[in-house]
């Protein structure tokens, strides 16, 4: 089992040139990573560990402009899990 470490930079960037395959592969491992609860990343000067819980908010925006297709894909989290009331809480009230 790899350790990580659990602090990270308040800012990461990843960016690279793939084919559709090495999309699939990275978007692949990517919801492995949510459904174990680590995200395992490198910035090339260390390892650290990001850990998706609770709610997740999830927004899709695809935009097609000068004969290209651009698709942004933005997934967030609370760092802290929050507890939001159950609605059979709600109906009793």
């Amino acid at each position: 089992m790899m350790v990580y470490n659990t602090t990270m930079k308040d800012n990461f960037k990843h960016h690279s040139v793939i084919d559709p395959k090495g999309l699939a592969r990275y978007l692949y491992a990517l919801a492995e990573g949510a459904e174990r609860g680590v995200l395992p990343l490198s910035d090339g000067e260390s390892d650290f560990a990001i850990h998706p819980r609770g709610f997740i908010d999830l927004s899709l925006k695809i935009r097609r402009k000068n004969g290209r297709i651009k698709l942004n894909l933005e997934i967030s989290w609370a760092e802290k899990e929050i507890e939001l009331p159950l609605l059979s809480e709600n109906r009793d009230k």
